[in-house]
């Protein structure tokens, strides 16, 4: 009997995961402290922690213990995430979505989700991002993937005037952030100030310090003085929420003459978030612009180079092509 069931999932492409393979999932409590092995079967993922059912027991694990987690992936998941690390979105994105239609487990389809937004985003998809991203928000409003939340940083990009304004009047704070945050482009400018000052004074420190970088965007004569605040903003903010506020921190920065602290900016970006791939596109740009006019060539091609060849398929690597 057991057989045929497991021969009726491969048929099906479903994870072995799904009919009960252990589940591992590795944790430390803190620096230094030992790796723990957890086995078990993962019943749940939501929130801020993760539920493993281990000998008819159930044991939940916060995130921030989480190093990483062991699971059986169907083959459409591996050739996802294989063709997306190899620089190919748009194949990922096929692979991706065949995955989700096959797989059963609920937090497993979160993180094909979540895959499927960094796509999407890597090719400036962005309807199809907040698309995915509204999804998870639906089925965990405490998502730990806010920080892949599709806000708008670099100005550029598609102004999406309808999908801005029903996110604006969403009754979800993040969802009108991420609205606002593409309002600044368009006509409906100044509503999406109107949001953003009113989400600046949130008790979700998140939300509070996303929303007064976004207004940062609409600062254009600033002074070395009134950036010193902004840098504690960003240092303030959560490691995940940092990418987009340096990038907006480094533009103003080389507005001012701060040309070295806006190149380290810039560059923290794809050392540190190199998940987020828009923005590193966009800030490798920036960087070997800013290199470029200091009169560093070398080091100014030697990034965009990395751009073209890393990101092809991004708004500032056809800048550079064309």
């Amino acid at each position: 009997m057991r057989l045929i069931i497991a021969i009726l999932f491969i048929g099906l492409n479903l994870p072995v995961s799904a009919i009960g393979q252990t589940d591992i999932v590795v944790t430390r409590r803190q620096d230094g402290a030992p790796i723990v092995n957890r086995k078990g079967t993962i019943t749940q993922w939501t929130g801020d922690s993760l539920t493993l059912r281990s000998k008819g027991v159930e044991r939940e694990i916060d995130n921030d213990t989480i190093i990483k987690i062991e699971t059986e992936w169907g083959d459409n998941y591996k050739l996802g995430l294989q063709e997306f690390n190899s620089g190919n979105p748009s194949f990922a994105i096929v692979q991706f979505e065949e995955a989700l239609s096959s797989e059963s487990r609920p937090w497993a389809k979160l993180i094909i989700r979540a895959k499927l937004i960094e796509a999407y985003q890597s090719l400036e998809k962005y309807p199809d991002a907040i698309r995915q991203f509204q999804i998870i928000l639906q089925e965990d409003p405490q998502t730990r993937f806010l920080p892949l939340a599709p806000i708008c940083w670099t100005g550029s990009g598609t102004v999406m005037a309808d999908t801005a304004s029903q996110l604006g009047n969403s009754r979800n704070s993040f969802l009108q952030l991420i609205g606002a945050s593409w309002m600044l482009g368009s006509p409906q400018r100044n509503t999406g100030i109107q949001i953003l000052q009113t989400l600046s004074e949130d008790i979700d420190p998140r939300l509070k310090n996303i929303a007064i970088a976004q207004l940062w965007r609409t600062r254009l004569n600033v002074t070395d003085k009134q950036l010193k605040p902004w840098e504690k903003t960003v240092a303030g903010l959560p490691r995940d929420f940092r990418a987009g506020p340096y990038l907006v921190l480094a533009e103003a920065q080389s507005r001012v003459g701060q040309t070295q602290p806006a190149i380290v900016n810039l560059m923290r970006i794809p050392i540190l978030f190199p998940e987020q791939k828009s923005l590193v596109a966009a800030a490798l740009y920036r960087a070997g612009n800013l290199l470029d006019n200091q009169g560093e060539s070398d080091l100014a091609q030697s990034i965009l180079n990395e751009l073209v060849t890393l990101y092809p398929q991004t708004v500032w690597a056809k800048q550079i092509s064309q």
